[in-house]
């Protein structure tokens, strides 16, 4: 016996029901990787700050553990540096610069492609103007 237009329908919701809590995962794991980035990005910093500068050296102590970072990070996930550094430069933005737009992906109310777009219009915006847009764009 052939299945009704309405059980159809109702399996068909099914599917799609159980790939909108697949995104909701997937929104929640990256704010999740935007947390772990940020913080051993800043504890890379903290023991640069604690390291002594060796002579003749070119670069800082800060400097050094920047691109020690950035390659450790790179070969971890398998990405060129530049995508490396770029998810640095938004796990902080994440972390520092706009916490409600972290807390709406790790909801799983906003994708990582949505959350992208709120920071790379972010970086333009003065920083005493940001929560205001923050909050403007995820009413939206």
């Amino acid at each position: 016996m052939k299945p009704t237009f309405i059980a159809e329908q109702e399996a068909l919701a099914a599917h799609f029901e159980a790939i909108a809590e697949a995104e909701r995962a997937i929104a929640q794991a990256f704010a999740r990787r935007a947390e772990l980035v940020e913080a051993g990005r800043r504890f890379g910093q903290s023991r640069a700050n604690a390291a002594v500068r060796l002579p003749g050296s070119r670069w800082d102590a800060a400097e050094v553990a920047e691109r020690e970072f950035v390659s450790e990070l790179a070969c971890t996930i398998r990405v060129p540096r530049r995508t490396a550094e770029n998810l640095i430069a938004e796990s902080r933005a994440l972390a520092v610069e706009l916490p409600a737009t972290r807390v709406a992906l790790a909801a799983g109310e906003i994708s990582y492609q949505h959350a992208r777009a709120v920071i790379n219009q972010a970086w333009s915006v003065p920083e005493e103007a940001k929560p205001a847009f923050e909050a403007a764009v995820l009413r939206a």
